[in-house]
């Protein structure tokens, strides 16, 4: 059984939107992203500040102490703690049992073809199950939600 633990987030942050967020003055000559401009430091401005939505707090790895919130602002959820890579979903050549001693062929989502997601060919960020510390559910995040992830600003 797996502990209580945030798995794929950055030294950042993880901010999960509910919906498309658009910045409110895109730099023009930023890369556009899906339906706008978003620069981490849009973001980072917007998480500066922690109000914990969590009702405690997780673990980065097993055997530490359990440290980090999830925080809320208007329209986004967030939190920052170190990054790991979940390997989990369809299995490949390089997602199995015998390169990750916890796999788990499963994954809480499902393709429109209702196989399992593969994390070798399809980024996603994983979440922790709905608990009494926190459920995701409540602030409007689930399948297909919008991500990002930053590192080092």
């Amino acid at each position: 059984m797996r502990l209580r633990s945030l798995t794929l987030v950055a030294a950042g942050a993880a901010v999960l939107l509910p919906a498309t967020y658009a910045a409110a003055d895109p730099d023009p000559t930023a890369p556009a992203v899906g339906e706008g401009t978003v620069r981490a430091a849009d973001l980072l401005a917007k998480v500066r500040d922690c109000v914990p939505v969590s009702k405690g707090r997780y673990r980065t790895d097993e055997g530490t102490r359990a440290r980090i919130p999830v925080c809320g602002a208007p329209g986004v959820v967030f939190w920052k703690a170190d990054m790991d890579i979940d390997c989990d979903g369809r299995p490949g050549d390089l997602c199995n049992g015998r390169n990750d001693p916890h796999f788990s062929a499963a994954t809480a989502f499902r393709q429109t073809d209702g196989r399992y997601l593969s994390a070798e060919t399809l980024p996603y960020v994983v979440v922790p199950a709905p608990s009494d510390v926190w459920d995701h559910r409540d602030q409007g995040i689930g399948g297909g939600s919008v991500v990002a992830v930053i590192y080092r600003d």
